[in-house]
């Protein structure tokens, strides 16, 4: 079944934030601090106001007066010596100091954008500059610039898990001790739609409305109204088309804030969307760590401990999520599908003057997953070990499973080693020295990387499904999954459908709109398929049984003597029946006072979470690169992969989730990241002339099957795929293009794997 958002998308009549136009909207623009790190000496808005269509100007102090309150972290978390997390507070416009170039310091709104454009030049801000940091080691020197008083050396959380007495004891005992750091840059994340939002307020009732792309409306009208200080039936969240997320726009954010309270104070409309530019500074970055690596061996290769220790950047203020992203999120398949039993991860959370950061699409992972396959293979190459060998002989084995792991999870099954070998058949590795000759032939040099992944799937368990007849006889599922373009309303269509008997196509999938949810954690994790089919299929079950109770009233049989097969309702042994259309239609036939209260809203099902949520899709990438020692420019030239991701509803929408997550993997190995000017903390990369992603031609064909395995957690049967490819992709890259740099003698390259890094590597000893 291919995706049915398609026909509508394609022919334009999909509905984003920027559709919206009602009548009377005021166009909202941000002034951001030029500063990576200033006293706000003064913000004189006199001639911004002055302009002819002007409608408000905030500025901090606006908030102050109007009480609007701090945002905040969404997960506390709490150090290692059980001190909580320092979290300054964080308001929607700066208060006193800037803490990064871009933070919002004034909001314009005028009757045109062009007018809020000219009002915003006119805003006169008088800054004193303080030296600003952006570089992680630089942040925790003793000498650093601070950010935060209560944040001695710029560390707002150490946190650490494992266990490290035995990680300590295995290293000393070790044959083989190895080293290495790995960098993690930030990286920029930019869905096709900007973010945006539209705010309107009726002062009748005292409601607001907040129109806005995201992953889940249910967190962010708490995060509203908390910021707002009113009551969460105050506030009503409205989430229509997204144009891709990737975790950027699960967030609440400032200006959702902003247009919101100017929405109540001017009586009209208030509309803003970014412009490209402005999301490099505005929105939440992904990434951005230092990992210091240690693995130990014995002499024939087998890994006895794994270690990190990380600086995680935090950047100005803590983010909705991020205090528990690099910590818990970071660690839930730290040891990968290797049978490691002593390992411990230890991370501090530092401020920097930057962007605060939050999860992109692995949320942690793929940072954790990335280091151990670069330290393996950098220890194959320092102790003349094989890397496929060494791989094999350190995997799980099925009889292995479930494992405990040092980090807490319950790996729940597969076959790492079986999944490994097909993927090197399916790779035809035994070729691959021939193929290398023949680049080499044409000047070019050949690599071949690795990589055994696994993911522990997520997200939030406040899953509240709703299965109900419509009026018209037609089936109404209710989530509070977001769909970002993954095509939701299609796969959830089937999983009801499927529960039902009936086709596809008479099924409605609602995401989107808080007054419809009450109970609803969004999207993230890769949790649709776990969490919520899972409980479209319980609830749908529940609405077949509650249908046999409305229909035994209307065709006045016992229940146990009402069958259900594909949308109708039938008595056993009979002709009499009833179908869907046919049931709603008679609803009004039966009195309200002698129906049990779940029945009287009609033929519904409605089913909160249960079971586990944990999901362990897995699965082994074989990639080749070539690298031209001429200009140093990487082309990945083969991509072979096999992903266990349980049963598969939809093939068509999990493959095009592989190849997605797969060309992220790649742009952000080979030419992706953020970087900054070290004086003055402003970004260098701030606009897509400064910023690679990948393109079409970089991100070859890639050749994928699946080696399914069903989950025991999952009722259905299906595991998560969203982030598996992120986890699973950048460490094979990675280590394609050190294998291809051998002959040069390069050991390791932090990504990105630029051209002017690898040539600069090729000729360091020129």
């Amino acid at each position: 079944m291919l995706r049915r958002e398609d026909d509508r998308l394609l022919t334009g009549h999909g509905l984003y934030v920027d559709d919206l136009q009602p009548e009377n909207v005021g166009h909202a623009v941000v002034v951001r601090s030029a500063f990576a790190h200033a006293r706000l000496l003064s913000v004189t808005t006199d001639d911004a106001k002055g302009v002819p269509g002007v409608l408000t100007v905030l500025t901090g102090e606006d908030l102050l007066r109007e009480g609007v309150g701090p945002m905040r972290s969404r997960t506390p978390m709490v150090s290692h010596d059980g001190t909580p997390m320092i979290e300054p507070d964080r308001p929607a416009l700066a208060q006193g100091q800037v803490k990064y170039a871009g933070q919002p310091v004034a909001m314009i709104v005028a009757d045109s954008k062009a007018a809020a454009l000219e009002a915003a030049e006119l805003v006169d801000i008088d800054y004193e500059d303080l030296e600003p940091v952006t570089d992680l080691d630089r942040a925790v020197a003793p000498d650093a610039p601070q950010l935060w008083d209560a944040a001695p050396n710029n560390v707002s959380l150490d946190w650490r898990i494992g266990n490290g007495s035995e990680v300590d004891a295995a290293i000393a005992a070790a044959d083989h001790v190895v080293e290495l750091t790995v960098q993690h840059p930030r990286a920029v994340i930019a869905p096709v739609e900007p973010r945006g939002c539209l705010a309107e307020y009726d002062s009748a009732t005292g409601k607001y409305v907040l129109h806005t792309p995201s992953q889940g409306v249910v967190m962010l009208r708490a995060a509203m109204a908390e910021a707002l200080g009113v009551e969460e039936t105050e506030m009503r969240v409205v989430t229509n088309d997204v144009g891709g997320s990737f975790a950027v726009k699960i967030w609440p954010y400032p200006e959702q804030i902003l247009c919101l309270l100017a929405a109540r104070l001017i009586g009209r409309p208030v509309k803003w969307v970014a412009e490209r530019t402005e999301s490099f500074v505005a929105d939440a970055p992904g990434r951005g760590r230092l990992d210091r690596a240690t693995l130990a061996l014995t002499k024939d290769g087998r890994i006895t401990a794994f270690r990190i220790d990380t600086l995680a950047d935090m950047g100005a203020f803590l983010n909705a999520v991020n205090p528990s992203i690099v910590t818990k999120g970071a660690v839930r398949v730290f040891t990968s599908c290797y049978k490691i039993e002593a390992a411990e991860y230890r991370v501090k959370a530092v401020f920097t003057n930057a962007t605060p950061t939050d999860a992109y699409r692995g949320a942690g992972k793929p940072e954790s997953a990335g280091t151990l396959e670069r330290i393996i293979d950098f220890a194959c190459d320092k102790l003349g070990f094989d890397r496929q060998e060494i791989r094999a002989k350190n995997l799980m084995q099925p009889a292995d499973l479930p494992f405990h792991t040092p980090m807490g999870e319950d790996y729940d099954g597969g076959d790492y080693p079986e999944i490994f070998r097909k993927a090197l058949a399916k790779a035809d590795i035994d070729a691959f020295s021939a193929r290398r000759a023949a680049s080499e032939a044409a000047g070019k040099r050949r690599g071949v990387g690795f990589g055994i992944h696994v993911h522990a799937t997520g997200g939030s368990t406040a899953e509240r499904s709703k299965v109900e007849l419509t009026e018209d006889g037609r089936v109404r599922v209710r989530t509070g999954t977001q769909d970002s373009g993954q095509g939701h309303q299609t796969t959830l269509a089937q999983v009801a459908a499927e529960a039902l008997g009936i086709d596809p196509g008479q099924v409605i999938v609602e995401q989107g709109d808080s007054a419809n949810l009450q109970v609803g954690g969004g999207t993230g994790g890769s949790c649709l398929m776990p969490i919520a089919a899972n409980t479209v299929h319980r609830a749908a079950i529940e609405m077949v049984e509650n249908g046999k109770k409305l229909a035994g009233h209307m065709m006045e049989t016992a229940v146990q003597d009402i069958e259900y097969e594909a949308g109708s309702f039938k008595v056993a042994g009979t002709d009499k029946s009833i179908s869907f259309p046919e049931l709603m239609a008679r609803m009004g036939d039966i009195p309200p006072e002698t129906l049990e209260p779940g029945l009287r809203g009609g033929c519904v099902g409605e089913m909160d979470f249960e079971g586990k949520h944990t999901t362990f899709p897995n699965g082994a990438y074989v990639v080749e690169v070539e690298v031209d020692p001429e200009t140093g420019r990487v082309a990945v030239d083969r991509f072979v992969g096999l992903d266990d991701l349980g049963r598969i509803v939809n093939e068509p929408l999990a493959f095009g989730q592989v190849t997605g997550g797969i060309a992220q993997a790649i742009g952000e190995v080979l030419m992706e990241g953020s970087v900054f000017d070290e004086d003055s903390g402003q970004l260098l990369t701030g606009s897509l002339m400064d910023y690679a992603f990948p393109r079409a031609d970089d991100v070859p064909f890639i050749d994928h099957e699946w080696a399914a395995t069903p989950s025991p957690n999952s009722l259905l049967g299906v595991k998560g795929v969203g982030e598996v490819p992120s986890i699973g992709g950048p460490g094979p890259i990675m280590n394609a293009v050190i294998d291809a740099l051998s002959p040069y003698g390069v050991k390791h390259i932090d990504i990105p794997m630029t051209p002017e890094k690898i040539w600069s590597a090729i000729h360091a000893n020129d």
